[in-house]
């Protein structure tokens, strides 16, 4: 297994405190809660211009500006607390059609509290990610979690 890590100079030190990459099998327990959770950094280094993100009640963003601010608003606006975010599982297919180079099925589980107008609502739950990859990009991700409905 490769694992690096990198910390970058000013000025993007003022915002990003570590880089890391790890290649191989076998990741240990205590780097399995360092996995990303879909937040800017992966939208801008992973996501193609033209993503199209599926979430669980069926809303469909497309372009990577779009996605951006979609995220900007969970993470400004909604999210109250953050308490975990880990990876169960995490496995890589062959696109069956070859419209993708391959496709990612990533297990995770969640657990914060968001803000919906009035209301405060916990959120402990599992989250099933999608993504499909080309030319070493994520070119669709579809996110599949219990939805809450708000009215």
């Amino acid at each position: 297994m490769l694992y690096q890590t990198y910390q970058p100079r000013s000025p993007l030190s003022q915002f990003v405190e570590l880089l890391w990459s790890r290649e191989g099998e076998n990741l240990p327990k205590t780097q399995s809660r360092l996995l990303p959770i879909g937040s800017m950094e992966l939208v801008i280094n992973l996501y193609a211009e033209d993503i199209v993100m599926i979430e669980g009640d069926g809303t469909v963003t497309t372009g990577k500006e779009a996605c951006r601010q979609g995220r900007a608003i969970f993470f400004d606006k909604m999210l109250v607390e953050f308490r975990e975010s880990r990876s169960i599982d995490q496995n890589i297919a062959v696109s069956a059609d070859r419209t993708y180079d391959f496709v990612v099925v990533s297990n995770w589980y969640n657990d914060f509290t968001i803000r919906y107008g009035d209301r405060i609502i916990d959120n402990k739950s599992n989250q099933l990610s999608i993504g499909y990859w080309k030319d070493g990009l994520v070119v669709k991700e579809s996110y599949n979690y219990p939805v809450i409905l708000m009215t």
